[in-house]
């Protein structure tokens, strides 16, 4: 089992994923972790004796997603970039996540495999709907939850976002995928050209099979949360209407910490990365 199409265009990606590392500037270490799910990829980056925080990226952006952020995150933890099964990256599959409860297993199973009996965890998107879906499921396992513009979650995901990224994955050309990512930056920008490169390799030569789907969290589900959350989400947010996801965020999670990033879509963890990074340190440090 594979997301990608053969052997040979394996290759090609991974080579692109290689050049997305150098932007990162930074040593780091290639782990493969064994889960009931397949091999799941992760890069660890920094001190080993701090505190760990793991990230899950956005659908189809893998790990490389986070080069304007980890050099600043690591000033305060080791940071493991989880390649999320199924989706764009090196994970290995060999079983489909099919649903909310075998992302929740599969995510234990990577923390088990690095030995945490308690994290930070943050993620972007659809990493920050799987995120929260672990942290509902196993919050005695997260010490902090951060949330950069999460997927679904609190808030039903617009009709546009799939008229903007299923014809990136059904055409699987670099016009398309220019389409969507353009839509998610707050001031249509492109990704940056290394980075472009290696997505949009992923949507020529591989199709994800992660198949769950981001949804909204019904508040009941929230009964007794405590883990300390961090909410960051544009002023320009595309996905969803911003306001009514945050409102929707307060009245789900007590003491929840929110803020509403000026000039940034749903790309602001790369359009807005000093502002992220700094709030996400102030959180950290607290």
């Amino acid at each position: 089992m594979s997301i990608f199409k053969n052997e040979i265009v394996e290759k090609e990606y991974c080579l692109c994923y290689e050049k997305s590392l150098d932007m990162f500037e930074m040593e780091y270490k290639s782990l493969y972790l064994p889960t009931s799910f397949g091999e799941t990829h992760v890069l660890c980056f920094g001190d080993s004796s701090k505190q760990p925080l793991l990230l899950l990226h956005g659908m189809t952006m893998s790990s490389t997603m986070w080069y304007p952020n980890i050099k600043q995150l690591t000033q305060e933890r080791c940071v493991y970039a989880v390649d999320v099964m199924g989706d764009f990256g090196k994970s290995k599959p060999t079983a489909v996540i099919k649903n909310k409860q075998a992302a929740q297993q599969w995510l234990l199973e990577v923390l088990n495999a690095l030995l945490f009996d308690k994290v930070d965890i943050a993620g972007h998107s659809m990493g920050g709907f799987l995120a929260l879906n672990f942290s509902i499921a196993y919050p005695d396992r997260v010490s902090k939850l951060i949330l950069y513009a999460p997927a679904g979650t609190f808030h039903k995901i617009s009709y546009k976002f799939f008229m903007k990224v299923y014809p990136a994955l059904l055409f699987q050309s670099e016009k398309w995928v220019d389409n969507a990512f353009r839509w998610f930056s707050g001031r249509g920008e492109q990704l940056t050209p290394i980075f472009r490169t290696q997505v949009i390799a992923g949507y020529r030569h591989a199709k994800p099979l992660l198949q769950v789907m981001p949804s909204v969290f019904p508040i009941e589900e929230f009964h007794n949360f405590k883990v300390s959350t961090l909410l960051l989400v544009g002023d320009k947010e595309v996905i969803y209407p911003a306001l009514k996801a945050i409102a929707y965020a307060k009245k789900a999670i007590p003491g929840l910490e929110t803020h509403l990033i000026e000039g940034a879509s749903h790309s602001l963890t790369m359009e807005q990365a000093e502002i992220v990074n700094d709030l996400t340190l102030q959180f950290l440090r607290k």
